[in-house]
């Protein structure tokens, strides 16, 4: 038995922060069998809280907090153990993939501890973490609702249930309009200047502000602004950028760069700061990149900041606030019925709502890979979270109905590999199926360059791979989605149409099986329609940059001068 006089040794030193200290000390006068659940938990945390903490002092750490949790797992300290260990487990699976073993054995000890912990929100929030690892939709859709259910004031909670529920058929757009109206609720009002003390006219252009946590190397949202950048009218407006987060110096970076006015990096700035500077530099219109996807930066646009306030590019759903006043869309997204639940005003662009910039590879027109390999190959390369239990249904039905085909498929996200695999073997097709680890794959032409493995790429839904069809699309192989029911979940649509593929987009469910099936018993027609889309789609509004950046231009420009 550990002495109270050792255990307050071990609290001062972790609350004077000398955490080698108190792991060195603990290592020397006890074993892990005689430490009570309270001093698991610091020698845990110190191994994490010690500058650049070793691989083999954070895997040890999750020895650490098990240990804790099991000790005392009736217990509140118990809980505070666990929810370190999925928290440290979850934070470095990218860098440790071992850890995914633990991730995956975590979920049994969170089960239980739910059961006499249910209300428990810390838990229940780490909850929401573990299985979006394990790539359980439905788990977590569950403990959002009931953290929702008992009234949660947490935003990053309310964010994370409207973000989650596009990945479900469950919320129409009535229903997701009536939960955002009470949103704005949950996000602070900080100290605003009144848009009538401030002196816009001095402004020699139009000031456009973009905020946004995204601007980082080969981020997908870089390659639909550099070239929006470059070409919205420099003769009328300045473009100021906001970013925090990681901005490296990369050839996208700074290709952003060159094309505007100002880099503000706002990321050691609290909100208040950052109003204070957008305010400060007379920003006319106020751009927001990221919606409900971040909870601490979304609150910003819950003020009166700038004259015009729009929700753009990020996140193509309503917000809820009714100081944003614009969402940029088009007109195959969001129909005449449906804008009365949207809080913002839409507002429609002539084409698309976004444009790709392309890459900066020579394109080579590649053949159809069954005409060598004899059997078809479909593949998708977007976050695994978008491939649920329906995507998998209709997926496993049509390998099912095409003889020998086959599929593959990379995450954008890091998951273990198995989890997906082990729901295709429900289905009897784990030998069908590959599944590509980041990585394996050092470069972006690295991954492009898989596409040419793939003879048709498939849409997840209702949550559409947007990046990943322009990708596709941009390699010349045909890509098959399904019209949607809102904005997000008719991205895919209005991509394929923008890029005159009508033919490419399903009905429904059985209708998406029945194309599949159609183009795979004619492979001439592959063929045909993967040389129209070579040739073609680079001309088409999906990629015509420089008619995206004067639509846009328009667009914002008469959004000032009408007022």
């Amino acid at each position: 038995m550990i002495s109270r006089q050792f255990i307050d040794n071990f609290i001062r030193l972790f609350k004077e922060k000398k955490y080698q200290e108190l792991i060195d000390q603990s290592d020397i006068m006890t074993s892990i069998d005689d430490r009570p659940s309270g001093l698991s938990n610091l020698i845990g945390l110190s191994k994490n809280l010690i500058a650049q903490p070793s691989k083999e002092y954070i895997i040890s750490s999750l020895d650490d907090f098990k240990d804790a949790y099991l000790k005392a797992k009736k217990e509140i300290f118990g809980v505070e153990a666990l929810c370190n260990l999925i928290t440290i487990a979850s934070y470095n699976r990218n860098k440790f993939p071992e850890l995914y073993d633990v991730i995956r054995n975590t979920e049994k000890l969170y089960l239980e501890a739910e059961k006499n912990f249910e209300n428990n929100e810390k838990l229940l929030k780490a909850g929401c973490n573990l299985f979006k690892h394990l790539i359980n939709q439905k788990k977590i859709t569950e403990i959002l609702e009931k953290l929702i259910k008992n009234n949660t004031r947490s935003k990053v909670v309310r964010c994370n249930y409207a973000y989650n529920n596009n990945f479900s058929y469950s919320w129409d757009i009535k229903k997701y309009f009536e939960y955002s109206q009470n949103f704005k609720n949950f996000f602070p009002k900080f100290k605003c200047k009144k848009i009538s003390e401030i002196n816009y006219k001095d402004n020699k252009k139009i000031k456009l502000g973009f905020v946004s946590g995204n601007l980082c190397n080969n981020h997908s949202v870089t390659y639909f602004l550099k070239k929006t950048f470059k070409y919205i009218e420099k003769k009328k407006f300045e473009i100021f950028v906001f970013s925090f987060g990681n901005q490296k110096s990369s050839k996208i970076i700074d290709d952003i760069n060159t094309n505007i006015d100002f880099n503000f990096d706002i990321t050691s700035l609290d909100n208040q700061k950052v109003i204070e500077l957008i305010q400060n530099k007379k920003i006319n219109i106020l751009i927001d990149l990221m919606g409900v996807t971040d909870a601490d930066r979304i609150e910003i646009f819950n003020n009166r900041v700038s004259p015009i306030q729009i929700s753009w590019l990020g996140y193509c759903n309503t917000i809820g606030f009714d100081t944003i006043d614009h969402i940029i869309a088009d007109k195959n997204l969001i129909k005449e019925d449906e804008k009365q639940y949207y809080s913002e005003n839409i507002l429609e662009l002539p084409n698309i709502w976004n444009t790709h910039s392309g890459f900066d590879f020579e394109r080579n027109f590649n053949e159809a890979p069954c005409i060598q390999n004899g059997y078809i190959t479909f593949g998708s390369f977007g976050n695994f979270r978008k491939i649920s239990d329906e995507v998998i249904e209709t997926w496993s039905n049509i390998l099912k109905k095409i003889d020998n085909s086959k599929l593959l498929l990379k995450s954008s996200e890091n998951y273990e590999n198995t989890i997906l695999i082990d729901k295709f073997k429900k289905q009897g097709l784990e030998k069908r199926i590959k599944i590509y680890d980041r990585s394996e794959f050092s470069s972006l032409k690295d991954h492009l360059n898989l596409y040419k493995k793939l003879d048709i790429a498939l849409d997840t839904f209702p949550y559409n791979g947007v990046t990943t069809t322009f990708e596709a699309l941009w390699m010349g192989v045909p890509v098959i989605g399904i019209k949607g029911f809102n904005f997000n979940s008719r991205c895919g649509e209005s991509i394929l149409k923008n890029a005159n593929l009508n033919s490419f987009i399903a009905s429904d469910k059985k209708n998406y099986e029945d194309k599949a099936l159609y183009f795979s018993k004619n492979i001439k027609l592959i063929e045909e329609e993967r040389k129209k889309i070579f040739d073609e789609v680079i001309f088409s509004p999906i990629f015509n940059a420089k008619q995206f950046g004067v639509d846009f231009s328009k667009c914002l420009y008469e959004l000032v001068t009408k007022n």
